[in-house]
């Protein structure tokens, strides 16, 4: 399967939500203006950060060579929509020229129930996990509770399960609780405030669902501060509230 010019999707998406072809926030509106006049004001070869259409592109290809785990898309290939592709784009794209670091170690995404966060987050995942070129990377999907924290990694294993592709080129090995890349010592686990410390992580890529249902500031803190030791640290929030 060719893959898509991701890129010009994104571009295209925010030509048309400035254009008003498609209905937007506020907040939207001045994200996809700010991604816009960026690719402009950091065109040159001096400019403090790079847009990589490469690595834009990269980690859209990826996730679209995943298939959907539930309802009557399960066992199809993800087709990533606009907006989907418009954050992998911005958030994985920027670099910093001087050492090749991610530019955004935050994203934060605010979007409707029924729009497939769970399964985009599961593909970021395992991005993260087994093709950001990141050594010993820690990812975790982090909640209040168990459960909660189980929806992402639980498709993302059932995504990994299903594609022997996968599995073979990387060596990724599916476990109970984690899924595991022996080659360079890199895990994806759910982690909940119940039972367990979230102390000591040395975190690549934190993922937080559903930031809404937090009744405190006390995980996100937590586990902001245990990305600090990477230079491509990422946390990945999202609510649907």
């Amino acid at each position: 399967m060719a893959s898509r010019d991701y890129c010009g999707i994104a571009r295209q998406y925010a030509a048309d939500v400035l254009g008003g072809k498609i209905p937007a926030c506020k907040w939207v509106k001045l994200a996809v203006d700010r991604q816009l006049t960026d690719l402009k004001t950091y065109a040159g070869d001096r400019s403090l950060y790079v847009f990589d259409e490469n690595e834009a592109n990269r980690v859209c290809k990826f996730i679209e060579l995943l298939t959907h785990t539930k309802g009557e898309l399960a066992g199809t290939r993800i087709h990533l929509e606009p907006w989907q592709v418009f954050i992998l784009t911005t958030v994985f794209g920027w670099l910093r020229r001087a050492d090749g670091g991610r530019r955004y170690r935050r994203a934060y995404v605010e979007v409707p129930r029924g729009n497939g966060k769970s399964t985009l987050l599961s593909g970021v995942g395992l991005y993260c996990l087994v093709a950001d070129r990141e050594g010993g990377a820690e990812v975790y999907s982090f909640a209040t509770t168990r459960d909660q924290a189980k929806i992402v990694f639980g498709d993302a294993k059932v995504m990994a399960e299903r594609n022997a592709p996968l599995r073979n080129k990387f060596g990724l090995q599916v476990l109970a609780n984690a899924l595991y890349v022996p080659t360079s010592n890199s895990t994806f686990q759910a982690k909940s405030a119940e039972g367990s410390t979230l102390d000591g992580l040395n975190t690549h890529l934190a993922i937080i669902d559903e930031l809404h249902a937090h009744k405190t500031r006390a995980v996100y803190d937590v586990v902001e501060t245990s990305t600090g030791k990477r230079k491509n640290s990422l946390m990945f929030v999202i609510t649907t509230s």
